[in-house]
């Protein structure tokens, strides 16, 4: 009997055939390399999300080649990766990425027809997983919501609870992206290096600052940088730089699916001080020796060497705010009284602040190191004032009061304030009052002297004796 296939039908089988050929050869040709047994690896840092990138050492002969590059991050950013040849005669024709991540839903799934063993306070159940699970609620024992299993005897069990035991082998699964390119080298076999760069979510870096009191003048301050990983790839990095500065990073990958436990583990500042330089509007620090930033840990380095520099302290009474709506306080309102401290960023190696959290610390009198507050910093330039706002002042309370109203014209009113600061401390304090204005305002009279800092804010400062109270006016002119 002759064959019903038709010649074009053989010709497409052919062809068929000969592409899988093609490929299983391929396949058995590639290059096989993981992320972390890459000859180098480099880190640059930002505030969101890293730039990564591996050198990988490779012999290639002449003609088409392909290269595998496994385990790398799960929160890769799938249109980031470039892969780039040291050598002129090397290109890249085409590369994929397989970002798929596995989770327990996933490696289930793999297990539809297979026989799996359920180990409840009862006993022991095997049977047939006929349906995977919707999804998985924990407690003393996991529950499987939507899976159906046959038993031997052939009962169904749907959505059972108990411990799932899968049996080998397992299946073959991809538990972190994989990354294929082909390459064809049009010169001799040669060695070349070739380098993966892609972008990294789930990493990223922040500062944060000691300021040690050292007296009632002078204070030594200390920075450290934290490098949080969040993914579950460590990284055995040989050079590490971080970039201080605002920085668009457009962050398109979505979190896997996946749970895992975050471990914090801080390792011992380093002696090695990063290098400074300017890198566009930015500032980028480079730490030569380089780190290994293990996953779900914070790791901690030394950011800037102690400098001593000068400070003053400062009480201040922020009161309140009016726009044009709202002119008017009927009652009395207490506020609390600031604990600033200032200073300015002036140090001998002239070091910008990266923007962070500056904790102040001040030793009592066994010589303990007690904290005194903390307050966020933006990033500062080299000779700009830094106020820290650390808390309040325990024995200084303020009370403002509107004294005095009168509207004068549709759109102004003229006012009078009272303020009364109290001292309970054993010693004169020096307090200063701020008051915000919108619109035009005038001062038109004051019981202290006053100096108009900016357009809407104007300061009073007065002297509080010890245990006892100064009270002071003003009357403003105001226009909205």
């Amino acid at each position: 009997m002759k064959s019903c296939r038709s010649a074009p039908m053989v010709n497409l089988l052919r062809s068929v055939l000969l592409v899988a050929i093609a490929s299983a050869v391929v396949h058995a040709q590639s290059i096989v390399v993981s992320a972390d047994s890459a000859a180098r690896t480099a880190m640059t840092l930002y505030s969101n999300a890293a730039i990564v990138r591996h050198w990988f050492d490779v012999t290639l002969p002449k003609g088409e080649r392909s290269i595998r590059i496994e385990r790398l991050p799960e929160m890769i950013s799938p249109t980031s990766v470039v892969v780039r040849p040291s050598t002129a005669d090397v290109v890249v024709t085409w590369q994929t990425l397989n970002t798929s991540s596995v989770s327990a839903s996933d490696m289930l799934q793999s297990y539809v027809g297979r026989s799996v063993v359920l180990r409840q306070p009862s006993g022991i159940v095997e049977g047939e997983l006929l349906a995977p699970p919707v999804t998985m609620v924990g407690g003393g024992q996991p529950c499987y919501v939507g899976a159906v299993i046959r038993t031997r005897s052939g009962e169904l069990l749907v959505s059972p609870c108990g411990e799932l035991v899968l049996p080998a082998p397992a299946p073959a699964v991809n538990l972190t992206p994989t990354l294929v390119a082909s390459l064809v080298n049009r010169g001799s076999s040669t060695r070349s290096s070739l380098e993966t760069v892609y972008q990294c979510d789930g990493l990223q870096w922040e500062a944060t600052y000691t300021a040690t009191l050292l007296d009632d003048r002078q204070l030594q301050l200390e920075g450290r940088v934290h490098i949080l990983n969040s993914t579950r790839s460590s990284f055995r990095c040989d050079r590490l730089q971080l970039v201080a500065g605002s920085v668009n990073l457009r962050r398109k990958l979505a979190r896997p699916n996946v749970e895992f436990m975050t471990a914090a583990r801080t390792m011992a500042a380093s002696d090695d001080v990063p290098a400074r330089e300017q890198l566009d509007e930015y500032h980028l620090y480079t730490i030569s020796s380089g780190a290994t930033i293990a996953a779900n840990t914070t790791t901690t380095l030394a950011l800037r060497p102690p400098t001593t520099l000068p400070y003053v302290r400062r009480a201040i009474v922020w009161g309140r705010y009016y726009p044009a709506y709202q002119m008017r306080e009927s009652d009395s309102v207490e506020l609390a009284v600031s604990n600033v401290v200032e200073f300015v960023n002036t140090p001998s190696d002239s070091q910008p602040l990266p923007a962070g959290t500056v904790r102040v610390w001040r030793r009592d009198q066994g010589g303990t190191l007690q904290l005194l507050g903390e307050d966020d910093i933006s990033h500062t330039p080299f000779g700009d004032k830094i106020a820290l706002t650390i808390g309040d002042v325990f024995d200084l309370r303020a009370v403002r009061k509107e004294v005095n109203y009168a509207r004068i014209a549709d759109r102004a009113a003229q006012y009078t304030v009272e303020y009364t600061v109290r001292n309970g401390s054993p010693s004169a304090r020096d307090v200063t009052v701020v008051e915000s204005f919108a619109g035009a305002w005038t001062i038109t009279d004051s019981t202290v002297p006053f100096a108009k800092r900016s357009s809407s804010r104007a300061e009073f400062t007065v002297n509080v004796p010890a245990r006892g109270a100064t009270t002071f006016r003003y009357t403003v002119r105001h226009s909205w």
